[in-house]
């Protein structure tokens, strides 16, 4: 059954999106849930014009470190190092399907990877991005692990990727601020600069830089619309 936008569009925003909304939803939800060793959730956004926009929430039963060692053998995600092409990935080919079942755009807004220590958030950047950088990203993950839990001593209980900086003109000299806001520009290496990390350890939320593979100085704020 295809799904009818106007029915999205009497949802409230974030509402639980029913099985026969979305042609082919009901077995994508299945095959995500065998690929992470899951639960699946899958809420709609929002709708503008022709374009579902998905929140896709996956629960796995075990800790952060569990699900990369998974991955580094892959026999969990089936995700590819950052040199892979992501039409080989699983989950691309996955949303690609699900594209093809139904005559509307289709496309994923949020992809979070809920572990019983940590929440990996992983918002859109541009048209396509998740499904096309998600194995990218949680190779990432895995590569910067050590740094990510400082020296294995805390695991954050929140990674938010990705954020962004936002420049001090007026005085260089002083630590940028950084901000988590929405990029209209598609910017592919967006997410492999700086990811936002939360510590119960910590009031304030941390920055994390991957190209020096270090929590750095600076502000982050998390912004709404």
């Amino acid at each position: 059954m295809s799904l009818h936008l106007d029915n999205f569009k009497n949802q409230p925003p974030i509402s639980v999106i029913e099985d026969n909304d979305i042609a082919g939803l009901f077995m994508f939800k299945k095959s995500l849930e065998k690929l992470f060793f899951s639960e699946v959730v899958i809420r709609n956004s929002a709708t503008e014009g022709q374009t579902v926009k998905l929140i896709i929430e996956v629960s796995c039963n075990f800790n952060l470190i569990e699900g990369m060692t998974n991955l580094e053998q892959n026999i969990w995600a089936q995700c590819f190092n950052v040199e892979g092409s992501f039409e080989n990935s699983r989950f691309y080919n996955l949303v690609r399907q699900l594209q093809l079942l139904n005559n509307f755009e289709i496309d994923v807004e949020e992809f979070s990877i809920i572990f019983n220590d940590c929440n990996l958030i992983i918002n859109k950047i541009y048209e396509g991005s998740i499904p096309e950088q998600l194995g990218s990203i949680l190779t990432k993950v895995s590569q910067h692990y050590v740094n990510l839990t400082k020296n294995y001593l805390e695991v954050p209980f929140e990674i938010f990727i990705p954020i962004f900086e936002e420049i001090n003109k007026t005085n260089e000299a002083d630590s940028p601020p950084f901000k988590s806001v929405e990029l209209e520009k598609q910017r592919k290496k967006a997410y492999f600069n700086y990811w936002g990390l939360y510590f119960y350890s910590e009031d304030d939320g941390l920055v994390y830089t991957l190209q020096e593979a270090s929590i750095i100085s600076g502000e982050l704020n998390m912004l709404t619309e």
